[in-house]
């Protein structure tokens, strides 16, 4: 869940192809899953007891806030809520990117000697320490997660008008 759809945009560039990952929970289930899933494309599967999940150190996301502002850089792991059981998979993907407001703030962030770490601005530009930019045009029209919400939202209203239904009918 997105907690602020500003970042809808910055939140699924730094997910990229992770999105489509499969998280699992252990990696014999993720060997299972290959061996008998009977799949239909290839897939990256996430065992949440083997991930590597480190997030950025505390006193790294101090530093970037302390030089722009607490409001124009938060660690991405931040800006999306989820369950408890995905925390390590969550972790990996958004642990380790800063959302910035703008260029100018992604920049200062990413090159700073004390801070060096990637950051995605709303528009969905990457700045890399390693020197590399990217952003440009965006080949959707519409976001995946931005689906993914109004599914989800539709889920709950269907759920309360089934209760709903469920209470005349008594």
């Amino acid at each position: 869940k997105i907690k602020d759809p500003k970042t809808l945009t910055a939140i699924e560039v730094t997910a990229g192809g992770k999105l489509f990952q499969v998280v699992v929970d252990s990696e014999s289930t993720g060997k299972t899953l290959l061996e008998k899933g009977r799949l239909r494309r290839r897939v990256t599967i996430i065992p949440l007891n083997k991930i590597a999940a480190r997030a950025i150190d505390t006193k790294i996301v101090k530093e970037a806030q302390k030089l722009v502002g607490k409001e124009n850089a938060d660690l991405a792991l931040s800006l999306v809520g989820y369950d408890d059981e995905v925390e390590r998979a969550m972790v990996h993907v958004f642990g380790r990117t800063f959302i910035c407001r703008d260029s100018l703030t992604a920049k200062k962030v990413t090159f700073n000697p004390n801070i060096r770490t990637k950051s995605v601005t709303l528009d969905g530009d990457v700045y890399d320490p390693r020197g590399t930019l990217t952003g440009g045009s965006s080949l959707r029209k519409t976001s995946i997660l931005s689906e993914f919400q109004k599914l989800s939202q539709l889920q709950k209203e269907v759920g309360d008008l089934e209760r709903q239904l469920k209470e005349m009918n008594e």
